[in-house]
């Protein structure tokens, strides 16, 4: 007997009493509905958190900081790091590094026409930042050989201020939170900035620094959007210039900088401490930026870093705690899935048992006329294979429609988390493929095995007696 006519035997014989085989299905049906939908609750909790996450910065990012990396007990690994073109190329030769670049960081205050207000300037490789995961939403990125430029954050022109508005301040006028409105970015694209930076101790030495705008970042809740970036070139010029009172690095002296735009300025104190220290300070890179091209080799790269001494930090760092939390969640949840589905294979069992009674002597029919006892076995596991297809195939539909629902009900109280401005919705349940062909497969693979029994018990039934059995 061959597979097609075993099949079409077996569903006939199933549909012969169509109240019991439906209610084995829906047997099968509730119990696949239980643990695809418990799973994907799991599954929908830790997505949910990891695009949140990815809203404010990127997983694939690693930021390498100044300073020595602490194991949990809070003692030091190693010595502290420099970080230098030496510290660049021992980065760039771990796995799964895919980029890297070194970052200088400046801030102070800024003008553009009759608006000022403070500036956080970070110097990057011009053609490093398109592997930076940095998208355009005006104008463009740097690109190599740019000088005396700058692309700023969507939120930083919300950080400039009209002189007429400083001076109330200055006056001690104070402007509600409600009279400020988000100015539009665009007002800041093409613009001269303008930074007056003081050095030495009596600010002796004056030099202003312009930057013209070519580019405005997307995203206003991101990392970024309260930065400005340029060419690191024209950073380090800024830093060599705030340096060269003290001769090129800065003493354990007290260090006064004022930067200045128009006729007002901002003076920040510095004191430095050891010679090791300052000359950390004047010379090396203020951090290194690392790329990666997936969030698994994030978590590689970084644990690497920390293990090497470095005290490097990123978004992923993050995500591996959410993601224990959810896979505990998710084996919680799909046990009590799997528990309504093994219910659901006892109820498979009795029926296949039942069906062995009806059909004693059909069966011992069948051995007399040249059944095989594989013919028989497979037979029977082919009609419990069905109730599990059936149940499974129709329990995902169910699953669908309620993922559905639960979304559509948690949708606001989801996205209350994510930052303004999101658009799209991101639901609490999610059935990814994977889990919907797993569904199928497993509720098919609990259907044979809960006939394996009944369909050995068949197999032993002794043909003679089997046909006298009225």
């Amino acid at each position: 007997m061959n597979k097609l006519d075993l099949l079409q035997l077996a569903q006939k014989s199933l549909w012969r009493r169509k109240a019991r085989t439906i209610l084995t299905v829906t047997g099968v049906m509730i119990g696949t509905t239980a643990i695809v939908v418990m799973l994907s609750l799991g599954i929908g909790l830790n997505e949910s958190q990891r695009r949140s996450m990815e809203s404010w910065g990127s997983l694939n990012v690693i930021r390498v900081q100044p300073g020595t990396n602490y194991d949990n007990e809070g003692n030091p690994l190693g010595e502290a790091k420099r970080l230098n073109d030496e510290t660049v190329e021992e980065i760039k030769a771990i796995d799964g590094v895919w980029a890297v670049t070194p970052a200088y960081d400046a801030g102070g205050e800024a003008r553009f026409g009759r608006k000022r207000g403070g500036l956080q300037l970070i110097g990057v490789d011009p053609a490093a930042m398109e592997n930076l995961e940095f998208t355009p939403l005006l104008g463009r990125l740097l690109e190599p050989g740019d000088r005396n430029v700058i692309v700023v954050g969507s939120e930083v022109i919300n950080q400039f201020q009209d002189e007429a508005d400083i001076k109330k301040m200055q006056r001690g006028m104070m402007i509600s939170p409600g009279m400020r409105e988000d100015k539009d970015p665009a007002d800041i694209m093409d613009q001269r900035l303008t930074m007056e930076l003081y050095s030495g101790t009596n600010r002796e030495q004056k030099k202003v620094f312009a930057f013209q705008v070519v580019g405005v970042l997307e995203g206003e809740q991101k990392e970024h959007s309260y930065q400005a970036y340029a060419p690191i070139e024209d950073v380090k010029k800024m830093r060599r210039f705030l340096n060269q009172a003290s001769g090129g690095s800065t003493s354990s002296m007290s260090r006064e900088i004022a930067m200045k735009m128009g006729g007002g300025a901002v003076s920040v104190r510095r004191v430095g401490g050891s010679k090791s220290s300052s000359r950390i300070e004047a010379d090396d890179y203020s951090y290194i930026l690392v790329h990666t091209k997936d969030v698994s080799d994030t978590k590689i790269v970084s644990q690497a870093l920390k293990d090497q001494g470095f005290n490097s930090w990123s978004m992923a760092d993050q995500l591996e705690g959410i993601e224990k939390t959810s896979r505990t969640i998710q084996a919680i949840l799909g046990g009590i899935g799997a528990i309504t589905l093994l219910v659901a294979a006892i109820g498979i069992t009795n029926t296949m048992i039942m069906a062995i009674y009806e059909r004693t002597r059909e069966i011992g029919i069948m051995k007399v006329i040249g059944a095989t006892f594989r013919d028989i076995h497979s037979m029977f596991l082919a009609e419990a294979g069905l109730i599990g297809f059936f149940g499974g195939i129709i329990g995902l539909g169910l699953s669908y429609t309620v993922s559905y629902v639960i979304n559509q009900i948690s949708k606001d109280f989801m996205n209350r988390g994510m930052p303004p401005g999101t658009e799209e919705a991101i639901g609490i349940s999610l059935i990814p493929g994977w889990l919907a062909l797993f569904a199928v497969l497993f509720a098919i693979m609990i259907g044979i095995l809960a006939g394996l029994y009944p369909a050995n018990r068949a197999v032993r039934l002794s043909p003679i007696n089997a046909i006298r059995n009225d």
